[in-house]
């Protein structure tokens, strides 16, 4: 597989992942069959990894809300970030976990959820052995989310509506 064009695919479906194998085959100057080769390796390699739509909830009435918690652990001996990262993974309320440098060690995105599961999660986040603590911010607007510009609700006197 040329690695060059590999690239080139990702970064087309990074951008547009509704584009057809035969427009993407049109983009790269490859054939169909090439692109859908080519598309089947990168999932088997686990490099290709999903396709999801970019959802501006904002827009829509839902009153749910995200969260970025981050999580601080003491590590004790025979215990891995793998490990603890393992653990916390595995929870439905979690969107995204990152192994962090500097004043905490992992970032956690939640779904967007009721509060109260927010605020159950973040409980049963502190429960778990080795996390020492845990900091929540409520996320209060999304401007750009994974490359997605979106729009925002303004009140008429070009202030932003929070709440309703």
């Amino acid at each position: 597989m040329n690695k060059e064009k590999a690239h080139e695919l990702l970064r087309l479906l990074e951008k547009d992942a509704s584009l057809s194998d035969q427009t993407l085959a049109d983009m790269l100057s490859l054939s169909k069959d090439e692109v859908v080769e080519m598309k089947t390796v990168l999932k088997d390699a686990n490099i290709l990894s999903g396709i999801q739509a970019m959802v501006n909830w904002d827009a829509t009435d839902n009153e749910y809300a995200s969260a970025m918690i981050e999580i601080t652990v003491n590590l004790h001996k025979g215990v891995s970030y793998q490990q603890v990262a393992d653990v916390i993974s595995q929870y439905d309320e979690v969107e995204a976990l990152y192994l962090m440098s500097g004043a905490y060690d992992y970032l956690v995105l939640t779904k967007r959820l009721p509060m109260h599961r927010i605020s159950g999660f973040v409980n049963k986040l502190a429960t778990l052995d080795h996390v020492q603590g845990t900091a929540t911010h409520i996320v209060m607007q999304r401007y750009k989310d994974h490359g997605t510009q979106f729009k925002t609700k303004t009140d008429g006197r070009n202030r932003l509506v929070i709440s309703q």
